[in-house]
C-alpha cells in the first residue's frame, strides 16, 4: 500500500458505493465528477485493489470494496460523532471576556479577529477596552491584553509573543499609484512626508522621523499614531507605521523597512489564574492562531509564536 488516504477518500468511496455513479457521488459531495473519478483511481492505486467495476450503468463495488465498506461506515459515524461532540463543547462556552489593548490596535487590528471568533463562539461576548495605558490584569482590570512594548516581567502573567515590534515606511495604495514609492531614505526628499508635532516626545521612532524626513517634504504634522495612520490612509503622504498594523492592512503599502534598533515586541497576555478558564482560553488560543496566520507571510524580523511563563 502507498500513501494512506484520508477521511475525504473514505467519503468518496462510500458515496460512489452508495449512489452507484461518480456523477451522483459528485453531487452529494459537491465535487466535480472528474475529481471523484480521479480520487477513486488514486485510492485503487494506493490500496493495490480494484474497488469498482466500471459498467455502462455505473460503478459496481467489487468484493474488495464491499469488504472495506463496514470499516468506512464506522469511520463516517466516528467522524460525525466527533463533530457533534465538538459542536456541543463549543455551545458550552459562554460568558464575557474583557480584552484590553491600545487605541490603534483596537481600531485597526483586533476587530476582524473578534468577528471571526464570535462566528465560532457566539455565546462568548468580547468587550474591547481601548486604552493607551497599561491595564493591570492582576488587579482584574482585564482578562486578556494585546500589548506592544518591552517584554512583560510580571511573574503572575502568562504570555505569548506574537511578533517583533518592527516599523517601516508606508503609504496608501492611492499614493503609490499616483506618486510611486520611496525605496530608501535617499528617496524621501522626492515624496510628501507626514511629520510629527513638536509635542511628540523624543523616542526611537520620533527621532528617526525627525532625522530622516526633509523639512521641505513634510506636508502635515500629526501628534499620535492614530493621526499618522489616518493621514497615510487618506493618501496625504508617507510615514512610519508599525508592521504589526501594516501587514494586515490591504490599504497600506510597505515602502521599505526603517530598521530602527528597538527591543519592543507584541504580546498576548493573560493571568495564570485565568489561562485555563474555558472562555478566556478559547479567545486567547484563537487570537494567537489568528495573528500567527496574519504574520506568517511578513518578512519583518522577530516573528514567531511561543508560549512563555514569565520568570
Amino acid at each position: 500500500m502507498g500513501q494512506p488516504f484520508d477521511w475525504n477518500d473514505l467519503k468518496v468511496l462510500l458515496a460512489v458505493a452508495e449512489t452507484g455513479t461518480t456523477l451522483a457521488a459528485a453531487k452529494r459531495l459537491r465535487l466535480s465528477q472528474t475529481t471523484v473519478a480521479r480520487r477513486v483511481t488514486a485510492m485503487e492505486a494506493a490500496l493495490g485493489l480494484a474497488l469498482f467495476e466500471k459498467r455502462p450503468q455505473g460503478y459496481l463495488a467489487t468484493d474488495a470494496a464491499r469488504a472495506l465498506l463496514p470499516a468506512a461506515e464506522a469511520a463516517r459515524q466516528a467522524v460525525e460523532k466527533f463533530t457533534a461532540a465538538a459542536a456541543a463543547g463549543q455551545r458550552t462556552l459562554s460568558g464575557s471576556v474583557r480584552l484590553a489593548t491600545n487605541v490603534t490596535f483596537a481600531n485597526h487590528v483586533i476587530e476582524p479577529a473578534i468577528v471571526a471568533f464570535r462566528a465560532r463562539h457566539p455565546d462568548i461576548d468580547v468587550e474591547i477596552l481601548a486604552e493607551d495605558r497599561i491595564v493591570d490584569i492582576a488587579a482584574g482590570e482585564a482578562d486578556i491584553a494585546l500589548r506592544a512594548g518591552a517584554k512583560p516581567v510580571q511573574a503572575e502573567l502568562f504570555g505569548r509573543r506574537l511578533a517583533g515590534d518592527s516599523w517601516s515606511v508606508y503609504c496608501s495604495r492611492a499614493y503609490a499609484d499616483a506618486h510611486g514609492m520611496p525605496a530608501s531614505i535617499a528617496d524621501l526628499a522626492g515624496h510628501r512626508c507626514i511629520g510629527l508635532a513638536a509635542s511628540v516626545p523624543a523616542n526611537p521612532l520620533a527621532d528617526w522621523v525627525r532625522a530622516n524626513f526633509p523639512a521641505k517634504s513634510v506636508v502635515v504634522r500629526r501628534d499620535s499614531i492614530e493621526g499618522v495612520l489616518a493621514s497615510i490612509r487618506n493618501g496625504t503622504g508617507i510615514c512610519l507605521m508599525s508592521d504589526f498594523i501594516g501587514y494586515g492592512d490591504t490599504g497600506l503599502v510597505k515602502c521599505f523597512s526603517a530598521e530602527i534598533d528597538m527591543d519592543g515586541e507584541v504580546w498576548l497576555l493573560t493571568h495564570e489564574r485565568l489561562r485555563q478558564v474555558p472562555r478566556v482560553k478559547a479567545l486567547f488560543d484563537f487570537l494567537s492562531a489568528w495573528f500567527r496566520q496574519r504574520t506568517a507571510a511578513a518578512s519583518t524580523p522577530g516573528h514567531g509564536n511561543r508560549d512563555v511563563k514569565q520568570p
